[in-house]
C-alpha cells in the first residue's frame, strides 16, 4: 500500500513588514501589548498592492519542488487551499499551474479557511493511498488577507497576514508515511 510522506517543504511570505507599532499609530492606541502578550505577535508580512496568492504560492512551490528534487512535470496534482483566491474563476490551482508548468497535473482549489492546508493534506494523502496513478502530488496553503481587512478594525486588521507554504506529498511504499486524520 503506497502512504504520502512530505518529501519537499517550502515557504515564501512577501517583503513587507507590519510592525506592531504600525497598528499603535494608524489606529491610535496601544495594540502592540495586547498582541504580544496574548497571540505572541510582533510583526506581519503582507503583500504589496501589485502581489496576488498566486504569486506567494507559485514562490512557495518553487522551492518545495527544489527540496522534493522533483520536476513540474512528475506531478500528479496540485490542491491550493486559499480563501483569498486570485480570480472566482479559474481556480487559483489553474493559474499556478500555468505558471510553474505543471503539464501532467490536475488541479483544483479547497476552501475551508483556517482549517485549509490540513485538509488539503489529508485530501492528497488519499488520493496517494487510494489510487496507484498519483506519485506526486503538491499542496499548497496560500494566504492574501490584507487586500481584503477593514484597516479601522483593530480586532481583525493586527491578526491577519499574508503568505503560503507548499509541500510536496510522495507516495511511499511501506508501513512509514501518513497513517491518518482528524478532521
Amino acid at each position: 500500500m503506497n502512504r504520502a510522506q512530505i518529501t519537499g517543504m517550502g515557504i515564501h511570505v512577501p517583503a513587507r513588514q507590519i510592525p506592531n507599532s504600525y497598528f499603535n499609530e494608524t489606529l491610535g492606541e496601544d495594540v502592540d501589548t495586547w498582541l504580544r502578550e496574548n497571540v505572541n505577535i510582533t510583526t506581519r508580512y503582507w503583500c504589496a498592492e501589485e502581489e496576488s496568492v498566486a504569486d506567494l504560492c507559485e514562490a512557495a512551490a518553487k522551492k518545495a519542488l527544489t527540496d522534493a528534487n522533483v520536476s513540474a512535470a512528475e506531478i500528479d496534482l496540485l490542491i491550493i487551499s486559499t480563501d483569498t483566491p486570485e480570480y472566482v474563476s479559474p481556480s487559483t490551482a489553474s493559474v499556478v499551474q500555468d505558471r510553474l508548468g505543471l503539464k501532467n497535473a490536475g488541479t483544483f482549489d479547497l476552501n475551508t479557511a483556517c482549517a485549509g492546508f490540513v485538509t488539503a493534506m489529508d485530501v492528497a494523502a488519499k488520493y496517494i493511498s487510494s489510487d496507484e496513478r498519483y506519485r506526486h502530488i503538491l499542496v499548497i496553503g496560500g494566504y492574501a488577507m490584507s487586500k481584503y481587512l477593514n484597516k479601522k478594525d483593530k480586532k481583525t486588521v493586527t491578526l491577519f497576514a499574508d503568505g503560503a507554504g507548499a509541500v510536496v506529498m510522495s507516495a511511499e511504499q511501506g508501513q512509514s508515511g501518513w497513517l491518518t486524520s482528524d478532521l
